[in-house]
């Protein structure tokens, strides 16, 4: 943002609130995953390897981009006018994001659509969880003032649910690749 010349698009504690609140639910519940079937088949690397290696630092550029450029679409087009309403845009796109992306990462090949969404009930309680939270902080005046954020109308939820819906689609395009043995 700021080399684009805008102002920060989230305040350090939107930043937290995204990291343990909503991540963190999220991360817990994803640890509850039924294991996939020949997971424990294939080829097993050294122990001493990296952990994040070339293709899954390549996984997170792909996934952190159309994050990075749909939130500072988002929060441009706001900041000029109203920066708390900006702030909060940025905030709940990110958050929506994270509930998508959370979904994708069940499998690392398997699509989102041919995964029985209700095979790991952990993860549908907290996505339930980490929703309400988030009406919660727009919507309840202590949390607003707490994390400066401002109510959204119907048409701004119908603008960022599509924009943060994206990362489906990248990576369901990643996992096309992946099954196919081209990345």
């Amino acid at each position: 943002a700021l080399v684009l010349g805008y102002p920060l698009p989230l305040l350090t504690a939107q930043i937290i609130w995204l990291n343990f609140v909503t991540d963190g639910l999220l991360d817990v519940a994803l640890a509850m995953e039924p294991k996939e079937k020949g997971l424990m088949q294939g080829k097993f690397e050294r122990p001493k390897k990296w952990i994040v290696d070339g293709l899954m630092a390549q996984r997170m550029f792909f996934m952190a981009l159309p994050m990075a450029i749909g939130t500072l679409y988002l929060f441009k087009g706001y900041f000029e006018n109203d920066l708390t309403k900006a702030l909060t845009i940025s905030l709940t796109t990110l958050a929506v994001f994270q509930w998508f992306n959370a979904w994708n990462c069940r499998s690392e090949s398997k699509s989102i659509f041919q995964m029985n969404p209700f095979s790991n009930k952990f993860l549908v309680g907290a996505t339930v969880i980490v929703i309400f939270l988030q009406f919660a902080t727009l919507y309840t005046p202590f949390l607003q003032k707490i994390l400066h954020t401002t109510p959204l109308s119907l048409s701004e939820w119908l603008i960022i649910i599509p924009v943060a819906s994206s990362i489906i689609l990248v990576e369901e395009i990643r996992k096309f690749f992946y099954r196919r043995k081209l990345i």
